[in-house]
């Protein structure tokens, strides 16, 4: 029980570490490389900034209600006698507070896309693409690549 107590709470972490979808992670407006590339001019810096700085406390809020939501659950889960039913709804409060979590960071990414012209957009999303793109090869993210062949494995 322990394990999958633990399985579930990973698996729970991995899917909301995806911040926000097609952009790179933390403050990619401050990144002199990025601003550059999607030529940023320091209005729409300001502006960006302005956006996070008001999202970030409800972002924060989010996060840590998610997070012991996941903890609870994480303890009912270690308990032998646990309740079915209780943990059902347990997970379903993870789920919840996951979606409004997703759902602050992909406004406040959809009220930064509002800031950005859109071939700004789209190269700052290509560019998140190629970063993960790279990352993926850089770490060896493709298992059929570090596998030794089929007559080898017995």
């Amino acid at each position: 029980m322990k394990r999958l107590a633990t399985a579930l709470l990973f698996a729970s972490l991995a899917a909301s570490a995806s911040a926000a979808p097609g952009l790179p992670a933390g403050k990619w407006w401050k990144r002199p490389r990025v601003a550059a590339e999607i030529n940023l001019t320091s209005e729409q810096a300001r502006e960006i900034e302005s956006i996070f700085a008001r999202s970030r406390p409800k972002l924060i809020d989010l996060k840590a209600d998610l997070e012991k939501k996941q903890g609870a659950l994480q303890d009912s889960l270690e308990d032998p006698n646990a309740d079915r039913r209780a943990i059902g709804a347990q997970v379903e409060a993870v789920e919840n507070a996951r979606a409004e979590l997703q759902k602050a960071r992909i406004l406040m990414v959809l009220d930064m896309r509002h800031v950005l012209k859109p071939q700004q957009w789209g190269r700052l999303v290509q560019m998140q693409q190629e970063f993960r793109r790279e990352r993926r090869e850089r770490f060896g993210r493709f298992p059929e690549r570090r596998r030794p062949p089929a007559d080898r494995r017995r």
